[in-house]
């Protein structure tokens, strides 16, 4: 790990962002092979996120501005540090993490407009662009000169709050150590019913839903990993077909992925998934619903799963059905994916 030099030498990128999450530091990791950057995390930890979130040897120039919770930080404290080492360096382009925190703000009112960048990873799906909030969106967006999209529904977003400035399509929020190990399983999978989900247990991921469908499909199997909120009741509702096996570190999802078919992610609210392109990593093929942001980047570009209407258990019955009915397609397309192609479309997207 290193610190940076401060205000030695002009940086050709300072991204400014949230906390040090590990699919966001491998991202600056590969960037910081051909640019000068320094990596400005509001805070080195999270009070809601497990270790291995927050994990990863950063090659690059980095600085807390708070050490500890993310969650605890005095925020008006944070901004002003934040600013005053903003003052004290020099930089071409700035890419401000979002305009969720005070700090971001901060730093796009007072930086000069041509040099800063957002990144968007909120979509089209759970935003609102009109009223109130769509106004102060958009007052966000007259400080920035180009916004870096995760995906299309992202892109919608920024072009419904008509946007004016250079649009960039980046394809990822992050690079995901398992897509980054190519592991893909290239034996010939046979579809069993067996379904994996990964992810929090909270109410946005619509679990309540998914057990209310497997209860009255006791011919499919459904494993879930994770914690979170909702665990307590979800295991008291759970038929008998659904299996919960808590948390689980991501250095042993490995097993986990290849003990089944097909991975399943019903959130009612997703901006983008990455636990997707795990699941896409091991040969998985996808079902999700239409509200999951990568969605359309990934599941339907690639041909690699179904996408169905959320919360529609008849379109979700239907996504099953043709899931079993060409298992072995989706897998051989998934088998296609050169995952270094779309890392590589990432990482360049920031040149």
């Amino acid at each position: 790990m290193k610190n940076p030099q401060l205000g030695i030498l002009m940086y050709d990128i300072i991204f400014v962002t949230h906390l040090p999450a590990f699919y966001k530091i491998n991202l600056y990791n590969e960037i910081a092979k051909n640019k000068r950057i320094l990596v400005v995390f509001i805070s080195s930890g999270s009070e809601i996120r497990n270790d291995d979130f927050i994990k990863g040897e950063m090659n690059f120039e980095y600085k807390f501005i708070n050490e500890g919770g993310f969650e605890l930080r005095q925020k008006y404290a944070s901004l002003f540090h934040l600013l005053k080492l903003l003052r004290s360096v020099q930089y071409k382009k700035i890419v401000i993490g979002g305009w969720d925190l005070i700090e971001f703000w901060g730093v796009a009112f007072t930086s000069p407009r041509a040099k800063n960048a957002v990144v968007i990873e909120s979509t089209r799906y759970e935003s609102v662009v009109s009223g109130l909030k769509g106004k102060i969106k958009r007052l966000f967006l007259s400080r920035i000169s180009t916004a870096f999209c995760s995906g299309a529904p992202h892109r919608e977003l920024i072009e419904s709050l008509y946007f004016p400035g250079e649009i960039i399509t980046t394809y990822g929020v992050g690079l995901n150590n398992h897509a980054m190990e190519n592991h893909v399983r290239q034996d010939k999978h046979t579809y069993r019913g067996q379904f994996l989900y990964v992810g929090r247990l909270a109410e946005e991921k619509g679990l309540d839903f998914l057990l209310d469908f497997f209860r009255t499909h006791p011919e499919l199997s459904l494993t879930i990993v994770g914690d979170g909120p909702q665990r307590e009741s979800l295991e008291n509702r759970a038929s008998e077909n659904v299996l919960f096996k808590g948390y689980v570190n991501n250095s042993e999802l490995n097993s986990i992925f290849v003990e089944h078919d097909i991975f399943i992610f019903p959130s009612t609210s997703e901006p983008w998934g990455l636990v997707v392109e795990e699941a896409l990593a091991y040969g998985l093929p996808v079902i999700c619903s239409d509200k999951v942001g990568c969605g359309q980047d990934l599941v339907e570009a690639y041909k690699a799963g179904i996408v169905f209407h959320v919360n529609d258990a008849s379109s979700l019955s239907h996504a099953v059905s043709e899931m079993s009915e060409r298992y072995d397609e989706f897998c051989s397309n998934i088998s296609l994916i050169s995952f270094d192609e779309i890392n590589r479309k990432q990482i360049e997207s920031y040149y």
